[in-house]
C-alpha cells in the first residue's frame, strides 16, 4: 500500500497548497478554541504581514478591551477582510456569472486560460 501524499486529501489525486504569502490576517481564537465574535458571524481580525508583533499586540489588546485577554492570534495568509457592500458587490457578481474577487488571482489566472483555449463567449 502506498503512503500518503503530505497535504493529500483522503484516497484522492487531491492535495492541499499552502499559501505562503506574508500578507494576510491575525484572527482572535479564545482560549475554548472558539473564534471570538460579535455575535453575528464577525471575526474579531487585524490585517496584518506575518509576525508583525505590533498588530498582534493591538488585536490582543482589543479582545482584552471586548472582554477576551486569554487566546492567541492566528495568522491566516493571503486572506483579507471584506466589508458588507464588497461581500454584496461579490454575490452580485457571481450571480452574473463573473469572477467575484478580482483579487483572486488564481481565478483571474484560470479565467485567462480558458478564453485562450475556447475563446470569448458573447
Amino acid at each position: 500500500m502506498k503512503p500518503n501524499i503530505p497535504g493529500q486529501i483522503g484516497k484522492s489525486k487531491i492535495k492541499v497548497i499552502d499559501k505562503n504569502y506574508d500578507w494576510g490576517i491575525y484572527v482572535w481564537k479564545k482560549q475554548n478554541g472558539k473564534w471570538f465574535t460579535d455575535g453575528q458571524g464577525n471575526i474579531l481580525n487585524i490585517p496584518s504581514m506575518k509576525g508583525d508583533i505590533s498588530k498582534i499586540a493591538e488585536l490582543k489588546k482589543a479582545a482584552a478591551h471586548y472582554g477576551e485577554p486569554e487566546g492567541e492570534a492566528i495568522f491566516f495568509p493571503g486572506l483579507n477582510r471584506v466589508s458588507d457592500e464588497e461581500y454584496e458587490e461579490q454575490r452580485q457578481r457571481m450571480r452574473e456569472g463573473l469572477i467575484p474577487n478580482l483579487n483572486d488571482l488564481g481565478a483571474v489566472h484560470a479565467a485567462q486560460q480558458t478564453i485562450k483555449k475556447y475563446g470569448v463567449q458573447d
